[in-house]
């Protein structure tokens, strides 16, 4: 996989704003997320596909789709992502496999409630912008017991 210093930031930026429009339609059918799956020959990402979860089930959405020119920077994006500790507003999971990787992207509802008439594309890009070292707070603290 190719590193984050051999990408500009356009094209992060640009991979960032299609994620954050695919979670637009998602979560306006009422989704609050969407998994995305890299299928990868050797260490080459070769093809993208959007999954949605409906009752317990995922369906793959080919009107959501990744162009060819953003699969490696939306996954560099989805891999930094998922290596953040925590966040209040969204989980992500990552699964890799020998053929593919997975990362489940999810957005708690009381977070995006407030943004679902208004400003959720926005609302969206800025909770995935937020860099490792922010200086926001965050409500969740990470707790290490030291032994008694």
């Amino acid at each position: 996989m190719a590193k984050n210093s051999t990408l500009s930031m356009s094209a992060l930026d640009e991979a960032r704003r299609e994620l954050c429009k695919s979670l637009v339609a998602s979560i306006q059918e009422g989704d609050v997320g969407l998994q995305v799956r890299f299928l990868r020959n050797e260490e080459e990402v070769s093809e993208a596909w959007i999954y949605t979860r409906k009752e317990h089930e995922w369906t793959k959405r080919n009107d959501l789709t990744v162009s060819q020119s953003l699969l490696q920077p939306m996954c560099t994006l989805l891999e930094g992502l998922s290596r953040q500790e925590f966040t209040d507003p969204w989980m992500i999971r990552r699964t890799s496999h020998s053929d593919r990787i997975d990362f489940e992207l999810k957005f708690h509802r009381d977070a995006i409630e407030p943004h679902l008439n208004r400003d959720l594309e926005s609302f969206l890009i800025g909770c995935l912008s937020h860099g490792q070292h922010d200086s926001g707070k965050d409500a969740r603290r990470r707790i290490r017991f030291q032994g008694w």
